[in-house]
Protein backbone atom coordinates (compact mmCIF):
# COMPACT_ATOMS: atom_id res chain seq x y z
CA UNK A 1 0.00 0.00 0.00
CA UNK A 2 1.60 3.22 -0.96
CA UNK A 3 0.12 6.99 0.33
CA UNK A 4 1.58 9.97 -2.79
CA UNK A 5 1.73 13.33 -1.06
CA UNK A 6 0.43 15.33 -4.38
CA UNK A 7 -0.23 18.76 -2.89
CA UNK A 8 -0.60 20.78 0.16
CA UNK A 9 2.85 19.09 1.01
CA UNK A 10 4.81 21.84 2.76
CA UNK A 11 2.73 24.30 1.47
CA UNK A 12 -1.21 25.52 2.23
CA UNK A 13 -3.41 24.93 -0.78
CA UNK A 14 -3.65 22.29 -3.33
CA UNK A 15 -4.83 19.29 -1.37
CA UNK A 16 -4.50 15.64 -2.93
CA UNK A 17 -3.21 12.70 -1.65
CA UNK A 18 -3.51 9.46 -3.29
CA UNK A 19 -3.72 6.00 -1.50
CA UNK A 20 -3.20 2.98 -3.80
CA UNK A 21 -3.34 -0.50 -2.16
CA UNK A 22 -1.17 -3.29 -3.21
CA UNK A 23 -3.66 -4.15 -6.02
CA UNK A 24 -3.64 -1.06 -7.63
CA UNK A 25 -7.24 0.63 -6.50
CA UNK A 26 -6.76 4.34 -6.12
CA UNK A 27 -8.46 6.70 -3.91
CA UNK A 28 -8.02 10.38 -4.21
CA UNK A 29 -8.17 12.50 -1.36
CA UNK A 30 -9.04 15.98 -2.56
CA UNK A 31 -8.16 17.59 -5.78
CA UNK A 32 -7.53 21.30 -4.72
CA UNK A 33 -6.42 24.33 -7.06
CA UNK A 34 -2.56 24.81 -5.86
CA UNK A 35 -2.67 29.10 -5.57
CA UNK A 36 1.24 29.12 -4.65
CA UNK A 37 2.01 27.03 -8.16
CA UNK A 38 2.28 29.81 -10.95
CA UNK A 39 1.36 28.64 -14.18
CA UNK A 40 1.75 29.83 -17.83
CA UNK A 41 0.83 28.54 -21.49
CA UNK A 42 4.43 27.84 -22.22
CA UNK A 43 5.30 25.71 -19.60
CA UNK A 44 2.31 24.72 -18.44
CA UNK A 45 2.26 20.68 -18.48
CA UNK A 46 -0.28 18.39 -17.00
CA UNK A 47 -1.55 19.34 -13.72
CA UNK A 48 -2.10 15.96 -12.26
CA UNK A 49 1.24 13.37 -12.10
CA UNK A 50 -1.08 10.59 -13.08
CA UNK A 51 -3.35 9.38 -15.15
CA UNK A 52 -6.91 10.63 -14.20
CA UNK A 53 -8.49 7.71 -15.82
CA UNK A 54 -6.94 5.56 -13.45
CA UNK A 55 -8.21 6.67 -10.28
CA UNK A 56 -11.18 4.52 -9.32
CA UNK A 57 -12.69 6.53 -6.24
CA UNK A 58 -12.16 10.77 -4.96
CA UNK A 59 -13.36 11.29 -1.39
CA UNK A 60 -13.62 15.28 -1.41
CA UNK A 61 -13.35 16.94 2.29
CA UNK A 62 -15.13 20.04 2.36
CA UNK A 63 -15.70 22.72 -1.08
CA UNK A 64 -13.10 25.25 -0.53
CA UNK A 65 -10.83 25.37 -3.71
CA UNK A 66 -8.16 24.83 -2.37
CA UNK A 67 -9.73 21.73 -2.11
CA UNK A 68 -12.28 21.05 -5.02
CA UNK A 69 -10.86 23.55 -7.80
CA UNK A 70 -9.43 20.92 -9.88
CA UNK A 71 -11.67 18.59 -9.94
CA UNK A 72 -13.44 19.65 -13.20
CA UNK A 73 -9.61 18.79 -14.92
CA UNK A 74 -9.68 15.59 -13.63
CA UNK A 75 -13.01 15.07 -14.86
CA UNK A 76 -12.56 16.33 -18.31
CA UNK A 77 -8.92 14.99 -18.39
CA UNK A 78 -10.45 11.38 -18.41
CA UNK A 79 -11.42 10.25 -14.37
CA UNK A 80 -14.81 8.20 -14.89
CA UNK A 81 -15.52 7.32 -11.68
CA UNK A 82 -17.75 8.81 -8.82
CA UNK A 83 -16.12 11.99 -6.11
CA UNK A 84 -18.07 10.89 -2.64
CA UNK A 85 -18.81 13.57 -0.14
CA UNK A 86 -21.74 14.91 2.23
CA UNK A 87 -24.62 16.47 0.55
CA UNK A 88 -24.18 20.38 1.96
CA UNK A 89 -20.72 19.89 0.40
CA UNK A 90 -21.70 18.48 -2.72
CA UNK A 91 -23.47 21.91 -3.09
CA UNK A 92 -21.48 24.19 -1.75
CA UNK A 93 -18.84 23.25 -4.33
CA UNK A 94 -20.92 23.17 -6.98
CA UNK A 95 -21.54 26.98 -6.28
CA UNK A 96 -18.09 27.81 -5.59
CA UNK A 97 -16.77 25.52 -8.96
CA UNK A 98 -18.88 27.79 -11.06
CA UNK A 99 -17.31 30.54 -9.66
CA UNK A 100 -14.12 29.46 -10.74
CA UNK A 101 -14.60 29.24 -14.02
CA UNK A 102 -16.45 32.52 -14.23
CA UNK A 103 -13.27 33.97 -12.44
CA UNK A 104 -11.21 32.35 -15.00
CA UNK A 105 -12.53 33.57 -18.08
CA UNK A 106 -12.88 37.01 -17.41
CA UNK A 107 -9.51 37.04 -16.68
CA UNK A 108 -8.21 35.15 -19.59
CA UNK A 109 -10.77 37.93 -21.72
CA UNK A 110 -9.14 40.77 -19.40
CA UNK A 111 -5.68 40.09 -19.93
CA UNK A 112 -5.95 39.16 -23.67
CA UNK A 113 -7.27 42.17 -24.66
CA UNK A 114 -4.62 43.85 -22.44
CA UNK A 115 -1.55 41.98 -24.53
CA UNK A 116 -0.20 43.03 -27.03
CA UNK A 117 -0.77 40.32 -30.45
CA UNK A 118 2.16 39.19 -30.47
CA UNK A 119 2.06 37.86 -26.80
CA UNK A 120 -1.32 37.09 -26.64
CA UNK A 121 -0.24 33.04 -26.96
CA UNK A 122 1.06 33.35 -24.18
CA UNK A 123 -1.74 34.33 -22.36
CA UNK A 124 -2.80 31.14 -19.74
CA UNK A 125 -5.82 29.64 -20.91
CA UNK A 126 -8.75 28.88 -18.49
CA UNK A 127 -8.22 25.42 -16.65
CA UNK A 128 -11.92 24.66 -17.59
CA UNK A 129 -15.34 25.61 -18.54
CA UNK A 130 -19.12 25.34 -17.09
CA UNK A 131 -19.39 22.67 -19.14
CA UNK A 132 -16.48 20.75 -16.77
CA UNK A 133 -18.09 21.63 -14.55
CA UNK A 134 -21.37 20.31 -15.15
CA UNK A 135 -19.74 16.99 -16.33
CA UNK A 136 -17.98 16.95 -12.49
CA UNK A 137 -21.49 17.80 -10.58
CA UNK A 138 -22.95 14.84 -12.33
CA UNK A 139 -20.54 12.78 -10.67
CA UNK A 140 -20.99 13.59 -7.21
CA UNK A 141 -22.62 11.03 -4.92
CA UNK A 142 -22.91 12.02 -1.60
CA UNK A 143 -23.06 10.23 1.83
CA UNK A 144 -24.45 11.46 5.22
CA UNK A 145 -21.42 11.86 8.32
CA UNK A 146 -20.94 9.45 10.01
CA UNK A 147 -22.62 6.57 8.11
CA UNK A 148 -19.90 3.81 6.45
CA UNK A 149 -20.16 2.82 3.35
CA UNK A 150 -17.86 0.52 0.78
CA UNK A 151 -16.82 0.92 -2.07
CA UNK A 152 -15.94 -2.84 -1.82
CA UNK A 153 -15.47 -5.29 0.30
CA UNK A 154 -12.25 -4.54 1.96
CA UNK A 155 -12.00 -0.92 2.27
CA UNK A 156 -14.65 1.28 4.65
CA UNK A 157 -14.94 4.96 4.39
CA UNK A 158 -16.90 7.34 7.04
CA UNK A 159 -16.95 10.89 6.61
CA UNK A 160 -17.03 12.48 10.35
CA UNK A 161 -17.71 16.16 11.20
CA UNK A 162 -14.82 18.60 10.99
CA UNK A 163 -16.24 21.95 12.30
CA UNK A 164 -14.39 23.74 9.60
CA UNK A 165 -17.27 24.82 7.29
CA UNK A 166 -20.85 23.27 6.35
CA UNK A 167 -20.71 19.52 5.48
CA UNK A 168 -16.62 19.61 5.67
CA UNK A 169 -15.16 16.16 7.22
CA UNK A 170 -12.88 14.45 8.36
CA UNK A 171 -11.76 10.90 6.37
CA UNK A 172 -11.44 7.83 8.00
CA UNK A 173 -10.08 4.72 5.83
CA UNK A 174 -10.19 1.14 6.59
CA UNK A 175 -8.07 -1.46 4.18
CA UNK A 176 -7.78 -4.76 4.78
CA UNK A 177 -4.82 -6.26 2.85
CA UNK A 178 -4.00 -9.94 3.45
CA UNK A 179 -5.84 -10.52 6.81
CA UNK A 180 -4.29 -7.25 8.05
CA UNK A 181 -5.98 -3.86 8.82
CA UNK A 182 -4.63 -0.59 8.45
CA UNK A 183 -6.78 2.50 8.85
CA UNK A 184 -6.26 5.97 7.97
CA UNK A 185 -7.15 9.79 8.86
CA UNK A 186 -7.49 12.61 6.88
CA UNK A 187 -8.24 15.72 8.50
CA UNK A 188 -9.12 17.79 6.17
CA UNK A 189 -9.32 21.47 7.33
CA UNK A 190 -10.17 21.23 10.72
CA UNK A 191 -12.82 23.77 12.68
CA UNK A 192 -11.87 26.07 15.74
CA UNK A 193 -14.08 24.59 18.75
CA UNK A 194 -17.54 26.82 19.29
CA UNK A 195 -17.24 28.36 16.27
CA UNK A 196 -20.20 30.11 14.36
CA UNK A 197 -22.96 27.83 13.14
CA UNK A 198 -20.91 24.74 12.64
CA UNK A 199 -20.88 21.81 14.97
CA UNK A 200 -17.21 21.15 16.75
CA UNK A 201 -15.25 18.91 14.93
CA UNK A 202 -14.91 15.21 15.56
CA UNK A 203 -11.04 13.65 16.70
CA UNK A 204 -10.66 10.12 14.77
CA UNK A 205 -10.92 7.03 17.13
CA UNK A 206 -8.98 3.57 15.93
CA UNK A 207 -6.69 4.51 13.36
CA UNK A 208 -3.10 4.13 12.64
CA UNK A 209 -1.92 6.85 10.78
CA UNK A 210 -2.95 10.08 10.75
CA UNK A 211 -2.28 12.87 7.78
CA UNK A 212 -3.06 16.00 9.81
CA UNK A 213 -3.65 20.07 8.63
CA UNK A 214 -1.11 22.47 10.55
CA UNK A 215 -1.52 25.73 8.98
CA UNK A 216 -1.42 27.48 11.86
CA UNK A 217 1.37 25.37 13.50
CA UNK A 218 3.52 27.83 16.45
CA UNK A 219 0.96 30.63 15.73
CA UNK A 220 -1.74 31.32 18.58
CA UNK A 221 -5.08 33.46 18.14
CA UNK A 222 -5.17 36.18 20.12
CA UNK A 223 -8.55 37.80 20.39
CA UNK A 224 -10.00 36.77 23.55
CA UNK A 225 -13.77 38.39 23.05
CA UNK A 226 -16.49 36.09 21.93
CA UNK A 227 -17.29 36.89 18.22
CA UNK A 228 -20.49 39.37 19.44
CA UNK A 229 -18.43 41.27 21.89
CA UNK A 230 -15.30 41.61 18.85
CA UNK A 231 -17.93 42.89 16.00
CA UNK A 232 -20.15 45.13 18.23
CA UNK A 233 -16.88 47.25 19.15
CA UNK A 234 -16.04 47.64 15.84
CA UNK A 235 -19.39 48.08 14.78
CA UNK A 236 -20.32 51.10 17.85
CA UNK A 237 -16.37 52.80 17.23
CA UNK A 238 -16.92 53.42 13.11
CA UNK A 239 -20.60 53.40 12.82
CA UNK A 240 -22.26 54.80 15.74
CA UNK A 241 -19.60 57.04 17.28
CA UNK A 242 -17.91 58.31 14.06
CA UNK A 243 -20.84 57.81 11.95
CA UNK A 244 -18.27 56.20 9.03
CA UNK A 245 -18.22 52.83 7.01
CA UNK A 246 -17.23 49.33 7.93
CA UNK A 247 -15.87 47.65 5.31
CA UNK A 248 -15.01 43.49 5.85
CA UNK A 249 -13.36 41.50 3.33
CA UNK A 250 -14.81 38.21 4.04
CA UNK A 251 -14.69 35.22 1.91
CA UNK A 252 -18.32 34.20 0.50
CA UNK A 253 -18.61 30.71 1.62
CA UNK A 254 -18.27 30.22 5.78
CA UNK A 255 -16.48 33.33 6.46
CA UNK A 256 -19.72 35.67 5.41
CA UNK A 257 -22.34 33.53 7.19
CA UNK A 258 -20.62 33.79 10.17
CA UNK A 259 -19.96 37.23 10.37
CA UNK A 260 -23.81 37.78 9.12
CA UNK A 261 -25.35 35.54 11.77
CA UNK A 262 -23.11 37.25 14.48
CA UNK A 263 -24.33 40.71 13.39
CA UNK A 264 -28.06 39.37 13.92
CA UNK A 265 -27.34 38.50 17.15
CA UNK A 266 -26.44 41.98 18.16
CA UNK A 267 -29.58 43.41 16.54
CA UNK A 268 -32.44 41.28 18.46
CA UNK A 269 -30.09 41.55 21.77
CA UNK A 270 -30.48 45.37 20.86
CA UNK A 271 -26.86 46.04 20.97
CA UNK A 272 -27.08 47.57 17.42
CA UNK A 273 -29.57 50.06 16.17
CA UNK A 274 -32.24 48.43 13.53
CA UNK A 275 -31.88 50.77 10.93
CA UNK A 276 -28.01 50.45 10.64
CA UNK A 277 -27.56 49.39 7.21
CA UNK A 278 -25.73 45.72 6.77
CA UNK A 279 -24.56 45.22 2.88
CA UNK A 280 -23.71 42.06 1.55
CA UNK A 281 -22.35 42.47 -1.68
CA UNK A 282 -21.23 39.03 -2.98
CA UNK A 283 -23.25 36.79 -5.52
CA UNK A 284 -21.22 33.83 -4.89
CA UNK A 285 -22.44 34.33 -0.81
CA UNK A 286 -26.08 35.27 -1.78
CA UNK A 287 -26.31 31.81 -3.53
CA UNK A 288 -24.18 29.70 -1.28
CA UNK A 289 -26.00 31.04 2.19
CA UNK A 290 -29.11 29.48 1.57
CA UNK A 291 -27.48 26.06 1.84
CA UNK A 292 -27.18 26.85 5.61
CA UNK A 293 -30.81 27.00 5.89
CA UNK A 294 -31.20 23.61 4.10
CA UNK A 295 -29.08 21.64 6.23
CA UNK A 296 -30.11 22.14 10.15
CA UNK A 297 -28.37 18.99 10.92
CA UNK A 298 -25.65 20.32 10.53
CA UNK A 299 -25.71 23.66 12.67
CA UNK A 300 -24.37 24.05 15.91
CA UNK A 301 -26.84 24.18 19.20
CA UNK A 302 -26.24 28.23 19.34
CA UNK A 303 -27.19 28.56 15.95
CA UNK A 304 -30.25 26.11 16.39
CA UNK A 305 -31.90 27.55 19.28
CA UNK A 306 -31.62 31.26 17.47
CA UNK A 307 -33.33 29.59 14.76
CA UNK A 308 -36.03 28.72 17.00
CA UNK A 309 -36.58 31.98 18.48
CA UNK A 310 -36.03 34.35 15.79
CA UNK A 311 -37.10 32.06 12.54
CA UNK A 312 -33.59 33.19 10.26
CA UNK A 313 -29.94 33.06 10.76
CA UNK A 314 -29.55 35.66 7.93
CA UNK A 315 -32.07 37.95 7.23
CA UNK A 316 -33.11 41.08 9.83
CA UNK A 317 -33.66 45.04 9.84
CA UNK A 318 -31.63 47.02 8.00
CA UNK A 319 -29.50 43.82 6.23
CA UNK A 320 -29.71 43.79 2.35
CA UNK A 321 -28.27 41.32 -0.60
CA UNK A 322 -27.31 43.45 -3.28
CA UNK A 323 -27.11 40.77 -6.23
CA UNK A 324 -26.48 42.63 -9.59
CA UNK A 325 -24.33 45.25 -10.68
CA UNK A 326 -26.92 48.18 -10.77
CA UNK A 327 -27.11 47.51 -6.77
CA UNK A 328 -23.46 46.84 -6.71
CA UNK A 329 -22.34 50.57 -8.05
CA UNK A 330 -25.70 52.16 -5.79
CA UNK A 331 -23.45 51.86 -2.94
CA UNK A 332 -20.92 54.02 -3.95
CA UNK A 333 -23.17 56.71 -3.23
CA UNK A 334 -24.98 55.54 0.52
CA UNK A 335 -22.79 58.28 2.68
CA UNK A 336 -24.84 56.75 5.78
CA UNK A 337 -22.60 54.51 8.62
CA UNK A 338 -22.94 50.98 7.66
CA UNK A 339 -21.39 47.68 7.37
CA UNK A 340 -20.32 46.53 4.11
CA UNK A 341 -19.18 42.29 3.75
CA UNK A 342 -17.95 41.87 0.66
CA UNK A 343 -15.58 39.43 -1.20
CA UNK A 344 -12.52 38.58 -1.58
CA UNK A 345 -11.02 37.92 2.09
CA UNK A 346 -7.81 38.32 0.72
CA UNK A 347 -8.56 41.52 -0.79
CA UNK A 348 -7.42 40.21 -4.29
CA UNK A 349 -10.55 40.81 -6.97
CA UNK A 350 -14.08 40.86 -6.38
CA UNK A 351 -16.50 44.02 -5.49
CA UNK A 352 -14.55 44.21 -1.99
CA UNK A 353 -11.48 46.33 -4.07
CA UNK A 354 -13.75 49.37 -4.89
CA UNK A 355 -15.10 49.37 -1.13
CA UNK A 356 -11.40 49.34 -0.15
CA UNK A 357 -10.24 52.06 -2.93
CA UNK A 358 -14.18 53.96 -1.90
CA UNK A 359 -13.19 54.48 1.88
CA UNK A 360 -9.65 53.84 2.74
CA UNK A 361 -9.26 57.39 2.16
CA UNK A 362 -11.66 58.14 4.43
CA UNK A 363 -10.87 58.67 8.01
CA UNK A 364 -13.78 57.78 10.03
CA UNK A 365 -14.45 54.42 8.16
CA UNK A 366 -12.26 51.26 9.44
CA UNK A 367 -10.97 48.49 6.82
CA UNK A 368 -11.44 45.34 9.06
CA UNK A 369 -9.16 42.16 7.40
CA UNK A 370 -11.18 38.65 9.00
CA UNK A 371 -9.32 36.62 8.57
CA UNK A 372 -5.48 35.60 7.36
CA UNK A 373 -3.55 37.16 4.15
CA UNK A 374 -1.11 35.41 2.22
CA UNK A 375 2.21 37.86 1.17
CA UNK A 376 1.65 39.56 -1.78
CA UNK A 377 -1.82 40.16 -1.26
CA UNK A 378 -3.65 43.19 -1.11
CA UNK A 379 -5.20 42.50 2.21
CA UNK A 380 -1.31 41.45 3.14
CA UNK A 381 -0.02 45.33 2.21
CA UNK A 382 -2.46 47.13 3.82
CA UNK A 383 -1.82 44.95 7.07
CA UNK A 384 1.97 46.10 6.86
CA UNK A 385 0.54 49.70 7.08
CA UNK A 386 1.75 51.63 4.19
CA UNK A 387 0.75 54.91 4.47
CA UNK A 388 0.06 54.68 0.61
CA UNK A 389 -1.29 51.74 -1.71
CA UNK A 390 -2.42 50.88 -5.12
CA UNK A 391 -5.48 50.06 -5.81
CA UNK A 392 -6.72 48.93 -9.31
CA UNK A 393 -3.34 50.98 -10.76
CA UNK A 394 -4.48 53.77 -8.72
CA UNK A 395 -2.49 55.47 -5.63
CA UNK A 396 -4.48 55.97 -2.30
CA UNK A 397 -3.27 57.64 0.63
CA UNK A 398 -4.58 55.37 3.79
CA UNK A 399 -6.57 57.34 6.16
CA UNK A 400 -9.00 54.73 6.99
CA UNK A 401 -8.42 52.59 10.04
CA UNK A 402 -6.50 49.59 9.07
CA UNK A 403 -7.97 46.75 11.75
CA UNK A 404 -7.52 42.75 11.61
CA UNK A 405 -9.62 40.60 13.90
CA UNK A 406 -8.96 36.18 13.34
CA UNK A 407 -12.08 35.58 16.00
CA UNK A 408 -13.53 34.27 12.50
CA UNK A 409 -10.75 32.16 11.53
CA UNK A 410 -12.39 28.67 10.70
CA UNK A 411 -8.42 26.92 11.30
CA UNK A 412 -7.30 26.07 14.83
CA UNK A 413 -4.63 27.64 16.06
CA UNK A 414 -1.25 25.72 17.31
CA UNK A 415 -3.15 24.15 20.57
CA UNK A 416 -6.34 23.61 19.07
CA UNK A 417 -4.26 20.83 16.48
CA UNK A 418 -2.23 19.72 18.64
CA UNK A 419 -5.42 18.85 21.10
CA UNK A 420 -6.93 16.96 18.08
CA UNK A 421 -3.94 15.15 17.04
CA UNK A 422 -3.44 13.98 20.96
CA UNK A 423 -7.25 12.67 20.92
CA UNK A 424 -6.73 11.23 17.65
CA UNK A 425 -4.53 8.76 18.69
CA UNK A 426 -1.21 10.70 19.98
CA UNK A 427 0.58 8.06 20.82
CA UNK A 428 -0.94 5.37 19.35
CA UNK A 429 -0.64 6.41 16.27
CA UNK A 430 1.88 4.38 13.76
CA UNK A 431 2.61 7.53 11.94
CA UNK A 432 1.78 11.42 11.70
CA UNK A 433 2.08 13.35 8.49
CA UNK A 434 1.87 16.70 9.32
CA UNK A 435 -0.15 18.76 6.07
CA UNK A 436 -1.52 21.65 5.07
CA UNK A 437 1.79 24.15 6.51
CA UNK A 438 4.51 26.70 5.46
CA UNK A 439 7.45 24.35 6.70
CA UNK A 440 8.11 26.88 9.92
CA UNK A 441 4.73 26.01 10.81
CA UNK A 442 4.67 22.17 10.37
CA UNK A 443 8.68 22.29 11.73
CA UNK A 444 6.68 23.97 15.62
CA UNK A 445 4.12 21.18 15.80
CA UNK A 446 6.39 18.59 15.27
CA UNK A 447 7.98 19.99 17.88
CA UNK A 448 5.28 20.58 20.01
CA UNK A 449 4.43 16.74 19.07
CA UNK A 450 8.11 15.49 19.91
CA UNK A 451 7.76 17.02 23.57
CA UNK A 452 3.98 15.40 24.10
CA UNK A 453 6.34 12.31 23.34
CA UNK A 454 4.26 11.51 19.79
CA UNK A 455 7.86 10.72 17.98
CA UNK A 456 6.47 8.99 14.83
CA UNK A 457 5.95 12.52 12.68
CA UNK A 458 6.51 13.18 8.88
CA UNK A 459 6.25 16.22 7.05
CA UNK A 460 6.30 14.58 3.61
CA UNK A 461 7.40 16.88 0.54
CA UNK A 462 5.27 17.43 -2.54
CA UNK A 463 5.97 14.41 -4.78
CA UNK A 464 6.94 12.37 -1.81
CA UNK A 465 5.75 8.47 -1.42
CA UNK A 466 5.48 6.12 1.47
CA UNK A 467 5.27 2.20 1.04
CA UNK A 468 3.66 0.66 3.96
Amino acid sequence: MKLHFLGAARQVTGSMYLLETADKYRILVDCGMDYELKRNAVDQGPIFPFNPADIDLVLLTHAHIDHSGNLPVLVKDGFKGQIVCTPATAELTAYLLYDSSHIQFSDYRKNLANARKTRRHLIPKPLYSEKNVSETIDRFYTIHLNKAFQPRPDIEITFQEAGHLLGAAGIKISILENGKKQVFGFSGDIGRLNSKLVKDGTPFSGIDYLISESTYGGRKHTITKTAEDELFDYIHDTCIKQRGRLVIPAFSVGRTQAIVFTINQLKRAGKIPEHLKIFVDSPLAIKSTPVYERHPELLNEEALSFKANHGDLFNYPGIEYLENKDEHEALTYYFDPCVIISAAGMVEGGRIQEHVMNNIENPYSTILIAGFCAEGTLGYRLLLGQPTIQIKKKDKRVYARIARTDVFSSHPDHDEVLHFIKESGGKNLKQVFLVHGELPQLQAMEMALHEEGISHVTLPEHGQVIDF
